[in-house]
């Protein structure tokens, strides 16, 4: 798979895992515990997978926009 086929699922299923954490959050107090946790604790570490993979795939434009910005007077 290339990166911008993978970028294009990725990116969505990001997404909706961001708004997994905002809704089961707002929605702690009136969802069981075992259901808080495998939607809330368990979308955060697939977020966070997702984050690090998102990071990966987008790495080369990174280092291209904050890394390789070379200084006032620099040649």
């Amino acid at each position: 798979m290339k990166k911008n086929q993978a970028l294009k699922i990725l990116n969505p299923a990001i997404g909706l895992l961001v708004l997994n954490q905002a809704i089961s959050s707002s929605l702690h107090d009136f969802i069981p515990k075992e259901v808080f946790e495998i939607f809330h604790e368990g979308g955060g570490v697939l977020l966070a997978s997702g984050a690090v993979l998102h990071l990966y795939f987008n790495w080369s434009w990174v280092q291209a926009t904050y890394l390789n910005k070379k200084g006032p007077g620099a040649s």
